[in-house]
């Protein structure tokens, strides 16, 4: 099946028009594999086309002879999305955000936001005792394309971290309040203003103030993590069923994981209370020549991961939840 999958990849563009009427109805499994495959192997990762081709029924040419479209083979009737894709509980978008998709069309694409209620114009009566005229019905409400979707993947290729938006991520989940797992991989600092943290603005009393939630110095002199603590905060309240949460390559801003902020702080026995497992791998290898600051930073994402382990079963035994443990996933130590 790797083999197959690959040779089918290289060739993608070709195989997805040549087998457009295939593609719908191949097995979950299949299909599934095929989306991740193309994520990884593709050039530019899985676009929307893709989606389009993989998880919805084809649309007809128009060019088509009118022959074929007279025979009844010519004319398959295939079920709706939400039939066929009810069994895809798996959709592994690695490497695909911020370079190829986008997390807003990603969102209008799966839930299908409800079509604008039409306000017809109705003529006045002649009378008072005329009956209503007739109204247009109500447009039905879109069915999600994957109803029973529990596991997603959305990690990022580092180099296009910049590219993605936690605005846009915290809206997408609250349409996801059945996932158990979920790969954050490489999300650069939960912030929903990165492009203002250098900026500062002016009030009508002539005092200069930081224009976002996050400034330069935040974390590095203030310790201030209050941003990411509420964007985190919201995140848990939409995805309240997660039970597994990848964070690979996001160990710097791993402090968030345990900092306070006032009294607030991310909800371990709350909203996440189900979370079981964390993976905070550092996302990158040292070398046999990294200096001693590489090795340095790279042992301080290990001791975040560690303390986020800690800080999680302290705050659950707190509560008397002891026995609802975590397991945080960290790279093995350097070797002698």
């Amino acid at each position: 099946m790797d083999l197959v999958l690959r040779r089918f990849v290289r060739t993608w563009d070709w195989q997805m028009e040549y087998c457009r009427y295939v593609l719908y109805e191949l097995p979950t499994r299949v299909r599934t594999a095929l989306l991740a495959y193309i994520g990884l192997y593709s050039a530019k990762g899985v676009t929307l086309q893709d989606l389009m081709a993989i998880l919805l029924p084809p649309p007809f040419a128009e060019d088509e002879d009118d022959e074929s479209q007279d025979d009844e083979v010519g004319r398959t009737e295939f079920l709706p999305p939400s039939i066929v894709n009810a069994d895809l509980s798996r959709l592994d978008l690695s490497w695909s955000l911020g370079r190829s998709l986008k997390i807003r069309d990603l969102s209008d694409f799966l839930f299908p936001p409800a079509a604008a209620a039409v306000v017809s114009e109705v003529n006045p009566k002649e009378s008072w005792d005329a009956p209503d005229e007739e109204t247009a019905p109500e447009p039905p409400i879109p069915a999600a394309l994957l109803p029973n979707l529990t596991h997603l993947s959305l990690a990022l290729d580092p180099e296009h971290a910049h590219n993605v938006s936690w605005r846009h991520l915290l809206a997408f989940a609250t349409h996801l309040p059945n996932l158990t797992h979920l790969s954050l991989a490489f999300w650069p600092e939960p912030s929903l203003t990165p492009n203002a943290k250098l900026a500062s603005m002016v009030t009508a009393q002539g005092q200069v103030i930081q224009y976002g939630g996050t400034g330069p110095y935040s974390h590095s002199l203030d310790n201030d993590w209050t941003e990411a603590i509420m964007v985190l905060n919201r995140l848990s309240k939409s995805l309240y069923q997660l039970e597994y949460l990848d964070l690979t390559g996001c160990g710097l801003w791993a402090s968030a994981l345990w900092s306070k902020s006032g009294h607030d702080m991310v909800d371990w026995v709350g909203a996440w209370s189900k979370v079981e497992r964390i993976v905070m791998y550092a996302g990158y290898k040292l070398g046999e020549e990294a200096g001693s600051s590489d090795k340095a930073r790279y042992e301080m994402v290990r001791e975040n991961a560690r303390r986020v382990e800690r800080y999680v079963r302290g705050r659950r035994a707190e509560k008397g939840m002891g026995k609802r443990g975590i397991v945080v996933e960290i790279d093995e130590g350097e070797k002698e």
